[in-house]
């Protein structure tokens, strides 16, 4: 009676233990992945991309043409003069464009940063006390001139070695500094005539 029970109870474990490894293993071909087709790896030549975007440069006129239709479409009852104390241009291509425009400017009283991009204008609150001269947008030369007229001075040794640019226009006085590589070098011009001051 005791092997009968004992070989009774062994085929019941067999048979539960092959119901079990049915359930589990998958069934058919069609999930199964063959062992070589695994282990295989496809070589789809990918080649990295670089997503970093193009600049995108604004002309001083676009920026300045903006800065005014800006003020005259304010809806203040009375509309503040905005007067302007210093101009800043960044990464300037061959032609004095910028990828950004940025003017310190005094609002009725209140001193701002406003900066022109192509998302539109960022105004940034600025609690500096203001110590240049204010620019007359009339009595200075854009910065294109400027680039056009001392093309020779701005953009050399810019062919062999790419260089970026920056413009600050204060107190009558155009300052660009130009960075190639690990050198870089200072160059002022008179903001009225685009004369190099030496």
């Amino acid at each position: 009676m005791h092997r009968y029970l004992l070989s009774v109870f062994t085929i019941a474990l067999l048979f539960s233990m092959c119901l079990i490894s049915a359930c589990v293993s998958p069934s058919g071909s069609v999930n199964q992945t063959p062992q070589s087709a695994a282990n295989h790896t496809v070589d789809m030549g990918v080649v990295p991309i670089d997503r970093t975007p193009a600049p995108q440069y604004i002309s001083f006129g676009e920026a300045k043409d903006n800065l005014i239709q800006n003020e005259l479409n304010s809806f203040d009852v009375v509309p503040n003069v905005t007067r302007i104390f210093s101009i800043q241009g960044s990464n300037l291509d061959e032609s004095g464009n910028a990828e950004r425009w940025i003017f310190q400017v005094d609002t009725g009283g209140i001193n701002e940063l406003i900066v022109y991009d192509r998302s539109g204008w960022t105004t940034i609150p600025w609690d500096s006390v203001i110590s240049t001269e204010e620019i007359d947008l009339d009595h200075v030369i854009s910065p294109e001139v400027l680039f056009n007229q001392n093309a020779v001075q701005i953009l050399e040794g810019s062919q062999s070695t790419p260089s970026e640019r920056d413009i600050e226009l204060k107190n009558g006085t155009y300052r660009i500094a130009i960075t190639s590589g690990s050198t870089s070098r200072i160059l002022m011009f008179n903001a009225t005539t685009g004369v190099a001051i030496e």
